[in-house]
């Protein structure tokens, strides 16, 4: 004889779950560091579980006919709808007016009222499961299309539970719709909701703190500053040999000092910014930016020729140039020497390479700032 699933119990187990679930996401929203979808999805399971409760209930006649039938099927449709938006935010897309939330479960309110329909057990359970089932299909997809802009393992994880639960909500909809339903599938249904639900809470506080983990190390390789890479940064993402085609270059902002100095130090970081954005709006989207500290910056250029690189540079220190400051209506003079070390023959680290662009950066300063020196020879 197989296992019997006793209905009262798993919706005990299942209304258990959602509370648990609410109380989860909830706290994980108080200490995310990016909430957006948390509360909204917290708010979601305990409307569902209270349309549960209501539901539970009023199949033991505690509450009245009308009350309970059509109140479980509003916060059923509205935990729902809700479900999908709080995913929607979680995503990192725009929130959902409220006009559009209350559309699905206001809809199915009225038609409710002047049909009566959810005095039928059937026809009530069909609109809860099709909400249900459209609603997570929904939610999954949202969570589903970012992967490739935030991709964390727990994003396709949290998806494909949303799937299999809209999936589960879909199944038991055609065995409604054939009459062929029984208290069985609804309580092995419910079961593997319970599942879906307290996977899908694992996994929203997982995405969370992913979420945290990347911004820390974000946080730890940009110069706060100017909001390009710091020198950790740079030199993890410096392949151990630079490939012949390739060019780094060290660059500094001429008379630094006496910028700070003259002007104070809240004009010296006004420099510092526009530079690195000056800098940054000629890079292409392979070169690396780095600030290496104080008024030095780093540039690797990965596929460049001699001559693009030089090019490159050229332009890097006239856009320097045009840059326009002024403090107490004085002008601040600002321009950057650049040592340009363009790899033309194989061998040598980074760090020889990168000797070779600091020895001509030294050399443009020597010959009067403000301009580009180039090498080809590393430094053994």
């Amino acid at each position: 004889m197989g296992m019997q699933l006793d209905l009262p119990t798993i919706l005990l187990l299942y209304k258990t779950a959602l509370v648990a679930g609410a109380l989860s996401i909830f706290h994980v929203s108080r200490h995310s560091c990016r909430p957006q979808g948390l509360k909204p999805l917290a708010a979601a399971y305990l409307l569902l579980a209270v349309g549960a409760e209501l539901a539970g209930q009023g199949e033991y006649s505690m509450l009245p006919l009308w009350f309970w039938s059509h109140t479980s099927l509003l916060l059923g449709a509205l935990g729902y709808t809700l479900f999908w938006a709080g995913a929607r935010a979680l995503s990192g897309r725009r929130r959902v007016p409220p006009a559009v939330l209350i559309l699905v479960p206001g809809g199915w309110l009225v038609l409710g009222l002047v049909t009566q329909f959810p005095l039928d057990n059937l026809l009530r359970a069909g609109a809860f499961h099709l909400t249900a089932a459209v609603s997570l299909t929904a939610a999954a997809w949202e969570v589903w299309r970012d992967r490739r802009t935030e991709p964390l393992p727990s994003r396709p994880l949290l998806a494909g539970l949303l799937l299999a639960s809209a999936g589960t909500f879909a199944l038991q909809l055609l065995y409604i719709a054939t009459h062929t339903a029984s208290p069985q599938g609804f309580a092995l249904a419910f079961s593997v909701q319970m599942f879906c639900h307290f996977g899908v809470a694992l996994m929203v506080s997982s995405l969370s703190n992913e979420r945290a983990e990347v911004r820390l190390e974000k946080v730890a390789q940009t110069d706060t500053l100017t909001g390009v890479g710091n020198r950790r940064w740079v030199m993890s993402m410096l392949p151990a040999r630079l490939p012949v085609g390739s060019a780094i270059a060290q660059l500094d902002l001429d008379h630094f000092k006496h910028i700070n100095d003259r002007f104070g130090h809240a004009a010296g970081d006004r420099v510092l910014v526009a530079t690195a954005d000056a800098l940054r709006h000629q890079l292409r989207d392979s070169d690396l930016l780095a600030r290496m500290g104080g008024e030095e910056f780093l540039v690797y250029l990965p596929d460049a020729s001699a001559s693009a690189a030089s090019a490159i540079a050229q332009r890097l220190c006239g856009a320097v140039q045009q840059i326009r400051l002024s403090e107490l209506g004085e002008d601040i003079p600002v321009t950057v020497s650049i040592g340009l070390a363009c790899v033309t023959s194989a061998g040598g680290t980074w760090a020889d390479w990168l000797a070779a662009a600091d020895r001509a950066l030294y050399d443009a300063k020597r010959a009067g700032r403000n301009r580009v020196v180039t090498t080809h020879e590393r430094t053994a």
